[in-house]
């Protein structure tokens, strides 16, 4: 459809999909989708055979366009007991009859986005559920990469209760999906006492687990404590900082209790919402809901990902106001116990699994995918020589220290411990956006073809997005990635979050969309998307390096290669020594710009880099 320019105020009405519309609904499904629909669906739609639908139009476009479809909505009434989401209903088994909305597809033409008409189609499918006395709810799945209407649900009231994995298929490559519910006519999520028990036995059995390992290792050690290693000062100069608890006597008891206070809370925050569950009506079907989408965390519960940040951390907090007191709650108290006594357990080791790893000389083909500004070039540029500049004795810690570490897995490994030199040898700009503007495993492929790398692996591409290109999972951490082209090329792509979530990727910079409040800083170079992306690219270029071929180092518990815990995402989050959640750690603030650092680097700048897994101490690592 060709893009219109608005002059006035378009008059948007809304009717049911006729059969007049095929055509034009087959030509916008095909624009927006990378799915294609076969013409029974099409037929299924004009024709009301069993799917309800709405069309948007402009009633005031020109020369006989003023019923042309500018956007829709389809949808398909389902017996509850026969959808996916039947157990996650109060479902009453004594009435049969009781029905769901799902929605089908949602789209709306390019030129008439964000005037509120998806929002209002929306609307439109609710007040159809709603008057239908039998149904329960409204669901629908949403790709994990459809940040924007991902957003546009949780304004609406959906609730996204499931994270399913590769759930679309789409020109070879899998991807996630994630499930909302909006409830109507008295709807809810199910819950008993039971699903209460069911998480305070295993939070009880993993908690105990915890503590009979400690007490082994306790028994088997035969030195004394080591005095802790902790300064108070915030300008401390030391180059190295390994971010482990060692203390004695009362400090011991004050660097455990931290740890067991913050997971104590995050166990009655749980419990606090099965409480406060509890005072509704008891369904006849049992089931632990899963939230979603779920942040990894060191300190998760073992009975389920339930998220307890942001605003639902706020609204679990009101809950507690209400919920019961006396012998009872004490009870669930000492049954959490166990889970507080377990807090602050180390993650598992990044250890090495025999695999290649990148070494010697390392050459980056830097790829400026859209349309970049001086700064963000110049700061990415200055942060990869950076890593082997030496700033002087006046200038510490320095960003040389950091790359220092990565070097280091090749004595772990075996494999000798000469440097890693990386340099630029390339640059490429593609200003027109050629392989579109959503980062997918095509769209990489398609990039990556054009660079001609040879594929050599002492060539590393590096993909760097520009502000509006979309990365896939951007917004849910996934700041950027490293993988192979061909099983031999290695590649980094690294997203720019300044508009897309800068709430997900950008902090510290940004106040994070979820998790607990925390105090910002500024940019050390001035630029959010800059130095966000200089953190992204460091994580991206440490994993690449140390685990090239998905075979070198990371977490044996690691399932999947779009879970796999790394140098750098074994660490997320941390910044300086005495980091938790929401808190960077120990930083330093530039006296000139106001800009957080924790390394010197080349050309003056300063840059704030992650913490990174060291593995000879088995611990994270950061400049200070």
């Amino acid at each position: 459809m060709a893009k219109q320019n608005f002059s006035h105020h378009p008059t948007i009405c809304y009717r049911p999909i006729q059969p007049c519309d095929l055509e034009i609904l087959e030509r916008i499904h095909a624009d927006i989708f990378p799915i294609r629909y076969e013409s029974e669906f099409f037929q299924s739609v004009v024709h009301e055979r069993d799917i309800v639908s709405w069309a948007a139009v402009d009633r005031s476009q020109p020369n006989g366009h003023s019923d042309e479809l500018i956007g829709f909505v389809t949808a398909r009434i389902v017996l509850a007991k026969e959808t996916e989401i039947g157990d996650l209903l109060r479902y009453d088994p004594s009435k049969p009859d009781q029905t769901l909305v799902y929605i089908l597809t949602l789209g709306v033409v390019e030129s008439y986005r964000n005037l509120g008409i998806a929002r209002s189609l929306i609307r439109q499918v609710i007040k159809y559920a709603s008057s239908v006395p039998a149904c329960r709810a409204v669901y629908l799945h949403v790709i994990s990469y459809n940040v924007p209407a991902i957003h546009l649900y949780k304004k609406m009231s959906f609730k996204c209760i499931r994270r399913l994995q590769d759930f679309y298929l789409i020109n070879g490559q899998h991807y996630d999906s994630f499930l909302f519910v909006y409830y109507v006519n008295g709807g809810r999520s199910p819950c008993s006492p039971l699903e209460l028990l069911i998480a305070v036995v295993s939070y009880m059995t993993s908690g105990l687990k915890s503590v009979a390992a400690r007490i082994r290792k306790n028994e088997e050690k035969t030195a004394k404590w080591p005095k802790c290693k902790e300064t108070q000062s915030l300008m401390s100069i030391q180059t190295k900082r390994n971010l482990t608890t060692e203390c004695t006597g009362y400090e011991c008891v004050i660097c455990a209790g931290m740890s067991m206070i913050k997971t104590c809370v995050n166990a009655w925050l749980l419990t606090a919402r099965f409480l406060s569950c509890l005072q509704n009506e008891m369904p006849a079907k049992l089931r632990v809901p899963t939230a979603c989408p779920c942040k990894q965390s060191s300190h998760k519960l073992e009975a389920g990902c339930v998220e307890a940040n942001g605003i639902e951390r706020q609204q679990t907090l009101r809950m507690t106001s209400s919920l019961p007191t006396g012998p009872l709650l004490s009870l669930y108290f000492l049954l959490l116990f166990p889970a507080c006594l377990a807090a602050d357990k180390a993650a598992a080791s990044i250890t090495y699994h025999g695999g290649p790893l990148l070494t010697g000389n390392l050459n980056l083909t830097l790829i400026w995918y859209g349309q970049f500004g001086r700064v963000h070039k110049n700061v990415i540029r200055a942060f990869v020589e950076s890593l082997h500049y030496n700033a002087g004795a006046n200038f510490q810690p320095q960003v040389s220290s950091w790359w220092n570490v990565i070097e280091s897995y090749q004595e772990v490994a075996g494999k000798g411990g000469s440097p890693i030199n990386i340099n630029v040898v390339k640059q490429v700009a593609d200003l027109k956006y050629s392989a579109g503007k959503v980062v997918t495993g095509e769209f990489i492929r398609n990039v990556l073809q054009k660079v001609n790398t040879g594929g050599d692996s002492s060539t590393i591409p590096v993909i760097l997005t520009a502000r509006d290109v979309k990365m896939q999972g951007l917004c849910f951490t996934k700041c950027s990635q490293h993988g192979m082209l061909g099983g031999a090329q290695p590649y980094i792509v690294v997203g720019n979050p300044e508009s897309e979530c800068p709430g997900s990727c950008a902090w510290p910079f940004q106040k994070p969309d979820k998790g607990p409040l925390s105090i910002t800083l500024n940019p050390p170079n001035g630029n959010l998307g800059a130095d966000a992306m200089v953190i992204a690219f460091a994580r991206a270029l440490a994993e690449a390096v140390t685990n090239p071929y998905k075979t070198g180092f990371y977490q044996d518990k690691s399932d999947k290669a779009n879970k796999t815990v790394e140098a750098a995402s074994a660490c997320w989050g941390i910044f300086g020594s005495g980091a938790f959640d929401g808190y960077t750690g120990k930083v330093r603030v530039d006296p000139d710009t106001g800009g957080g650092f924790n390394g010197h680097g080349s050309r003056g700048r300063k840059f704030l880099i992650p913490a990174v897994w060291n593995p000879k101490t088995n611990s994270c690592w950061t400049l200070l």
